[in-house]
């Protein structure tokens, strides 16, 4: 039995258009200005800290940004639910993302998700994808310090719903972004990348992951390297 922790946005679904014209509104509301989460190196990060660091580039003054920055959230979520599309959510989940989670629904391997995003957002995705059914537990970016901290999160979920410790090869983190494995690699968990993200297949091999592919869609594959990864070669790359 392992441990799975999925990434959500670029990894399982991809709504990044919705994110980007949600933060364009929030930041015309608040601040009067122009900005797009695209503009920054988002990947991996929690939505707030997304927003710290968008409102320094755009030269937001940072008392303003402190006084407003207790609503950005909260604000946000109901943008975001208001102009995610209710229907077709099938077209938005990524390559061989459901065919992999059917896959691992059939064996006894615990599921769970972490995001940057909100449990609101997380539960609107769900809504229109589907997908929720999936996982045993999620942990949110704006419930926690970082993806450390929720995998701790998930480590004790775990152990709390099967007695058993996991720790090491036993919890496989699948993610995109380099973020995800440096994350992955503070526990010595076993890291499997997508490039379906923003970062290059260089950049997530140059931050030291175990297994990158292009998408999920090698289901197969993609299962070997959870089942026995170690066996069939850890460490080396699979196209």
């Amino acid at each position: 039995m392992k441990l799975i922790i999925f990434d959500l946005d670029q990894t399982l679904v991809d709504f990044i258009s919705i994110h980007d014209e949600a933060t364009r509104r929030l930041f015309r509301e608040f601040f009067n200005l122009d900005a797009r989460l695209t503009e920054i190196d988002f990947p991996g990060k929690s939505l707030a800290w997304c927003f710290r660091e968008l409102a320094a580039l755009k030269k937001v003054p940072p008392d303003l940004f402190q006084t407003k920055s207790r609503h950005l959230l909260g604000r946000y979520d109901t943008i975001f639910c208001e102009i995610l599309p209710k229907e077709e959510g099938e077209k938005h989940i990524l390559p061989g993302a459901r065919d992999l989670l059917d896959e691992l629904a059939k064996t006894e391997h615990l599921v769970m998700l972490y995001t940057g995003d909100s449990r609101e957002i997380v539960e609107a995705v769900f809504r229109v994808t589907g997908l929720g059914k999936y996982f045993r537990d999620r942990f949110y970016g704006t419930e926690a310090k970082d993806r450390a901290e929720m995998v701790k999160m998930a480590i004790a979920r775990a152990k709390e719903l099967t007695g058993k410790k996991f720790e090491g090869k036993d919890i496989v983190i699948i993610g995109d972004s380099v973020r995800d494995v440096e994350c992955g690699r503070l526990f010595n968990a076993l890291t499997i990348t997508v490039t379906t993200g923003f970062h290059s297949r260089e950049q997530i091999s140059e931050a030291g992951a175990d297994f990158v592919f292009d998408d999920l869609r090698n289901t197969e594959q993609v299962m070997t390297v959870i089942e026995v990864g170690v066996a069939a070669g850890y460490g080396k790359m699979l196209p």
